[in-house]
């Protein structure tokens, strides 16, 4: 009852594409995410500056850096490159950075709604059951799985919202704010190599975001 009618609900209320999304999501925090730590993007945009200071710009950076956090940063030089005005650069990269968030808040939210649907069928098969315990008060082969399905029910709902579902979608929505500092990051970093400035401002800028010590590094 939990489970089906959970199921089911959630196929008539959220588009597949939207399912698919979540499950990818699923499989995003059970394996490793292949985000490196904002400390290793620092090191490596630090790098990538002196490079470039050393060799005469992006074009020394051609090729660098290709699937360092999958491929943003390597995205985020060719958009600092191909813009003649950092404003212009910034304008796309956040723009992207913003659809990807957005897109793990939707996935966050579909295990949300799922935890609220699971109790509320708990909660229907409690009254089921039930019924069953009225209807069978006569015959006391039958009162004990009825009060089985009664309090199973419930218990099922409560266990796949609170064990489950809330903890995932608390799960996506944590590393989707990691994966959007980092985005940041590279992006400042990115736009600082691309308007030639000294690395040693650019460290400066990249420790700023190893300054928080509650927030993952």
């Amino acid at each position: 009852i939990v489970l089906g009618g959970a199921a089911a609900a959630m196929l008539i209320s959220t588009p597949a594409a939207n399912l698919f999304g979540a499950l990818r999501s699923l499989f995003w925090i059970l394996a490793p995410s292949g985000l490196p730590s904002r400390t290793e993007a620092a090191a490596e945009i630090i790098r990538l500056s002196n490079k470039a200071r050393a060799e005469g710009g992006l074009l020394a950076l051609r090729g660098e850096s290709a699937d360092f956090a999958g491929g943003f940063l390597k995205r985020a030089l060719e958009v600092a490159a191909a813009c003649s005005e950092t404003a212009a650069a910034r304008e796309i990269l956040e723009a992207e950075i913003r659809n990807r968030r957005v897109a793990r808040q939707e996935d966050a939210n579909v295990f949300r709604t799922l935890g609220t649907l699971s109790p509320m069928f708990g909660l229907l098969g409690t009254l089921l059951g039930m019924l069953q315990v009225l209807t069978a008060m006569s015959d006391a082969a039958k009162l004990g799985p009825a009060m089985a399905l009664a309090l199973s029910s419930a218990f099922v709902g409560i266990v796949v919202a609170n064990f489950f579902c809330i903890p995932v979608a608390g799960q996506i929505r944590l590393l989707a704010m990691r994966q959007t500092l980092l985005y940041d990051m590279i992006v400042e970093g990115a736009l600082d190599i691309a308007t030639n400035r000294p690395p040693y401002q650019v460290e400066m800028k990249m420790a700023a975001y190893l300054e928080n010590p509650t927030g993952p590094k």
